[in-house]
């Protein structure tokens, strides 16, 4: 254990050897958060997720250094549906203890390598929202089948299978209101919410069925004037007279429902089924000739889709850009500016909120000329050193930041890079763009030889 004052280690001494701080206190309070955590450990093993939560929450409250508590509780989250919730965990987690986290580690990266699973539990929580806000409108019925749509996309969301069966209740459909709460009791073995909504259902059910019974003992008798009369029955010659007689009907029945299908009704079916035919051809002929003309503009769609994406492709997610983010900071903080450079190359802008943009140009506009001219310098020793691809990824990195640095020079020896590494089109692109942005430079002349020349080979 370590003394909360100064950080020394400390056994079993009640005050700290160094600073002559009293530990008593502050070990009990660990020895509690310890505790606690064995709680909600063992009830997280029984599927008691509630009164895990529950306990693991109480065991941060005493030290929200508790890492495998707090792991833990991301985890039980997880489980229930509250997918925001166990991000936020894992990511304390991460931060309050970066080296060392394994289980953060491995949720977080789980996570990042199923985007579309955090994009689907975003869509679960607007819906659930939704399905609140019409609750509080009153429309039930709305909210009913935006409850059915959450609970199809996240099957394991409890508080939705609770307001699920909530919405039954009021309806009266106690039956389907049941299903509800026993999918989430399959889920959250002990909640308390999910157990009260349970007994009120099963209340409501008892009444039913003893209503049921009661209605079927009074249709046995009906009364004629002030007494009681039981039914009769039939004795068995007259039931059985009596069905000799109806199949007898039947029978007749049958046979003259045959003769009029067959002389009347076949005839009508095959001249409809014709006729259905007929429409049917024209209505695919007039369904291929629609096809045939959304053919372009699905396909203008696709190439608009795929150029948005591409736009995304290779770029970090939410998670990683803050967390890149957090370590350029640090990096600034420490006059790294090399590691700060470094790690703001990999981070999505697109995805920080604004006060993160704001930090993000803050620390660029800080270190963005030492890495231009670090990253120009490390280009222009591997062009001498004939060490092409290495040379093109440092003034990538260049001209991606500006691509007007040093008029023309970083545009011209990338494109000469490409050029003799055989990629002719990227080359092509480059010598272009020294040709536009400076046309009056000797670069460009030089380009436009070069461009002569790539094109009548290409020829």
């Amino acid at each position: 254990m370590e003394c909360y004052r100064c950080g020394t280690e400390v056994s079993g001494e009640e005050y700290c050897p160094h600073c002559g701080a009293d530990i008593r206190i502050y070990r009990r309070i660990l020895l509690a958060a310890d505790v606690c955590y064995n709680e909600g450990l063992q009830k997280a093993q029984i599927r008691d997720l509630s009164g895990a939560a529950e306990s693991l929450r109480k065991c941060l409250a005493f030290n929200k250094y508790h890492t495998p508590a707090r792991n833990l509780l991301g985890l039980v989250y997880f489980e229930v549906g509250e997918v925001v919730k166990a991000l936020s965990e894992w990511v304390i987690s991460k931060n309050l203890r970066p080296e060392g986290n394994e289980l953060a580690d491995r949720y977080l990266d789980e996570l990042q390598k199923s985007p579309g699973m955090l994009d689907k539990m975003n869509q679960t929580i607007k819906k659930y929202n939704q399905a609140l806000a019409y609750c509080r409108q009153g429309s039930r019925d709305m909210a009913t089948i935006q409850l059915r749509k959450v609970m199809g996309m996240n099957p394991k969301f409890v508080a939705g299978h609770q307001l699920l069966a909530l919405l039954y209740i009021q309806d009266g459909k106690y039956e389907e209101a049941l299903k509800a709460l026993q999918a989430a009791n399959r889920i959250d073995v002990k909640n308390t919410t999910t157990m009260r909504y349970m007994r009120e259902v099963k209340d409501q059910l008892r009444i039913q069925n003893q209503s049921r019974k009661k209605k079927r003992k009074e249709e046995a008798v009906y009364k004629d004037g002030g007494d009681a009369v039981v039914l009769s029955q039939n004795n068995f010659r007259d039931i059985l007279d009596n069905t000799r007689s109806s199949i007898v009907n039947i029978l007749v029945g049958l046979v003259v429902g045959l003769l009029i299908c067959f002389f009347l009704v076949v005839p009508t079916v095959k001249q409809q089924a014709q006729s259905d035919a007929a429409n049917k051809l024209v209505d695919a002929n007039e369904e291929l000739t629609n096809s045939s003309a959304n053919v372009a503009t699905l396909q203008n769609q696709v190439d608009a889709l795929q150029a948005q994406l591409e736009q995304y492709t290779g770029k970090a997610d939410a998670i990683t850009s803050y967390e890149k983010l957090l370590e350029a900071q640090e990096a600034y903080n420490r006059q790294d500016k090399a590691a700060a450079g470094t790690a703001l190359t990999d981070i999505n802008r697109d995805l920080l909120s604004t006060k993160g943009q704001a930090i993000y140009d803050s620390i660029m506009g800080s270190i963005v000329e030492d890495i231009l001219k670090e990253k120009e310098a490390a280009g222009r020793r591997a062009y001498r050193n004939r060490n092409y691809q290495e040379a093109i990824d440092a003034y990538l990195a260049v001209v991606g930041i500006d691509e007007n640095y040093r008029d023309g020079e970083v545009l011209y020896n990338l494109a000469e890079c490409y050029r003799l590494t055989d990629q002719k089109e990227q080359a092509l692109s480059y010598y272009n763009k020294v040709i536009n942005n400076f046309p009056d430079s000797s670069y460009a002349g030089n380009a436009r030889s070069h461009l002569e020349e790539l094109t009548g080979t290409a020829e």
